[in-house]
């Protein structure tokens, strides 16, 4: 299996941005906390439509299908949908079985009979009745983002058996699928209205502008930049999605840049965002500290400033977590959540990032 893609989550973007991130984020962390931090998954909904033919689904162990009424509705994942089954079926034919727990559906949301489509409900990997009962009749997401006592305890202890399905699963070593063969898949379900809902930022993109081209490194006639890196981890995408769009609600071009944790070190990614655009944002939290093997020379290295730009960095923090030694002179600003203050607040740091001589040396969290 391909540790760039162990699995794929397949879902449609108008279900709840925020509860999927948190979801796949915490499946990622689970699998690598029993496989090694070298593990990653893709997560469909963060890439353009139609990107499919070439991207993780053609090489993804495992697919997680995230389902809903929108899903069945959103074209796009009925052809990674498509992907995986002509995958599945290729992995037959050249005699390694029948695989059908390499494509594993999950009800995020609850869906009528009579909505699924017959593709779908012909799948040996769809589940039949007491599969997962409760979700059924609930969904995922409910569970993802109940306050009710018992919830977190539930929600964990499903990750963690749907985990273990996905390793086992692995196993069976399904095969890539040649990006020209893939071009060819006929979607198994979807409109070609695709579903209602959102476009969440796409990560490594900018949110604004052009998609293959850097976002221009000048700052406006105020001094403020108009460039703006987002330097964060996985687990807390949904931060740097709602940071991405209040900075560009503020007129910055912004992009975001995810810490590959075992594909790049610490410095590697931070000089990833620094090179993309005039100011980093980046996202400290407990996640951040705790994401690869980051000796304490490292964190010094990658944050300390150069003499000729020393206000390239906003570093926030979006929680209690005690920062690394040699990184505890940075000044931070602390957000306590996202509401509106806290935006204000994010856009002003950056805004004040201009003048290097309005930031305190001694650092802290304000």
């Amino acid at each position: 299996m391909d540790p760039s893609a162990f699995f794929y989550t397949s879902c449609t973007r108008g279900d709840g941005w925020p509860a999927l991130t948190r979801f796949h984020a915490d499946l990622e962390y689970r699998l690598r906390a029993q496989e090694g931090y070298g593990v990653s998954g893709a997560l469909g909904a963060a890439a353009n439509p139609g990107t499919a033919p070439g991207g993780a689904i053609t090489r993804a162990g495992v697919m997680i299908a995230l389902y809903s009424p929108g899903y069945f509705q959103d074209r796009g994942c009925g052809l990674e949908w498509a992907v995986v089954q002509s995958r599945m079926r290729h992995h037959a034919r050249a005699g390694g079985g029948q695989v059908p727990g390499c494509l594993i559906p999950v009800c995020w949301k609850p869906v009528a009979d009579g909505m699924i489509p017959d593709a779908v409900r012909r799948s040996e990997s769809f589940p039949g009745p007491g599969a997962f009962d409760w979700l059924r009749e609930q969904g995922l997401e409910s569970l993802v983002s109940s306050q009710a006592p018992g919830a977190d305890e539930r929600y964990y202890g499903f990750v963690e058996q749907l985990a273990k399905s996905i390793l086992a699963a692995g196993r069976a070593g399904l095969e890539p699928l040649d990006a020209d063969e893939a071009d060819g898949t006929v979607p198994a379900f979807g409109s070609p209205y695709g579903a209602p809902g959102p476009v969440p930022p796409v990560p490594g993109r900018p949110v604004r502008g052009t998609p293959d081209q850097p976002s221009p490194r000048h700052e406006n006639a105020t001094g403020e930049p108009r460039s703006v890196a987002i330097s964060y981890v996985g687990a807390d995408q949904a931060w740097a999605d709602w940071m991405g769009e209040v900075l560009s609600d503020g007129g910055h071009s912004v992009r975001q840049w995810r810490w590959r944790v075992g594909r790049e070190t610490l410095s590697q990614a931070v000089a990833r965002a620094r090179d993309a655009a005039d100011r980093v944002v980046v996202v400290f939290s407990r996640n951040y500290f705790d994401a690869g093997d980051t000796a304490p020379t490292d964190w010094e290295a990658a944050f300390t400033p150069p003499a000729s730009d020393p206000s390239w960095l906003v570093a926030v923090q979006i929680d209690a977590a005690p920062r690394p030694v040699l990184v505890r002179g940075v000044e931070v600003l602390a957000l306590p959540g996202a509401g509106p203050d806290q935006a204000e607040r994010l856009r002003d740091e950056v805004r004040a990032t201009a003048d290097a001589r309005r930031r305190d040396p001694a650092g802290g969290a304000r």
